[in-house]
């Protein structure tokens, strides 16, 4: 029995988008695996030797596979989230209907490689289950697929919560420089100095505003990104004149 200690303790800020991506291939190859799965036990079950030594292979693979995305391991994080965990383990019973499939399919094995006459009845259920399997393991990946618009929708959220955060302190510095810039012009000569330093504050400005709009739309900043090396190097040295 499979717990889900593991995944409650699981940090949902971890979980990234290539992570879920494998865990949808995995989902994925899990549909294909049930469907080798009882094909190939009928073929063993008619003589074919090469079948049944498939037949082993899928059926370990699609057992492990399962136990990895319902209890993780040391990559991937098992059930994670609340909407997993009521398909796994709530009313759908994921979990259970797979294992069910698994030791069905384990008993149609043990039984096609010791010749038993409970073959026929074994196979009958294994196929009678290949169909609503398949339906389930569908929901299963279209589940983490969902996770998948979540953590995309999580990212740019983030991204326009920084915008916002430098926006902000952007439109502070516009104020503070403007008011700088008008103390400087009533100072006359001895202010002049300390104009050169609102202009500095005010290239900073700009290029806070560069950032803050190849955070919103990084695409359409590729040919507008400043180099920041020389800049940053020259704003340096014209503030370290004004205080000389």
């Amino acid at each position: 029995m499979f717990t889900t200690k593991q995944q409650s303790q699981t940090n949902l800020d971890a979980i990234s988008g290539q992570l879920i991506g494998e865990l949808i291939n995995l989902s994925g190859r899990q549909r294909m695996l049930s469907q080798r799965i009882v094909l190939h036990a009928l073929l063993a079950e008619r003589g074919d030797g090469a079948a049944l030594s498939v037949l082993r292979e899928c059926l370990a693979t699609f057992e492990e596979s399962h136990a990895d995305l319902v209890g993780g391991n040391e990559r991937l994080p098992g059930v994670f989230s609340a909407a997993l965990r009521e398909l796994y383990f709530g009313s759908r019973k994921a979990d259970e209907r797979i294992r069910q499939f698994i030791a069905l399919a384990g008993r149609a094995l043990a039984s096609i490689e010791a010749h038993h006459e409970d073959q026929p009845s074994l196979l009958e259920a294994l196929v009678a289950q290949a169909t609503p399997l398949l339906k389930l393991l569908q929901e299963i990946t279209l589940a983490y697929q969902h996770e998948m618009r979540g953590i995309e929708a999580t990212g740019l959220k983030r991204q326009v919560e920084i915008a916002e955060q430098l926006g902000s302190i952007s439109m502070q510095a516009n104020i503070v420089a403007l008011n700088a810039r008008i103390s400087a012009a009533r100072a006359g000569h001895h202010g002049r100095e300390f104009a050169v330093i609102t202009t500095v504050l005010a290239d900073i400005i700009k290029e806070m505003d560069a950032l803050i709009h190849r955070v919103v739309d990084p695409a359409s900043a590729g040919g507008t990104a400043t180099r920041p090396g020389a800049p940053v190097r020259d704003r340096q040295w014209r503030a370290d004149r004004a205080l000389q």
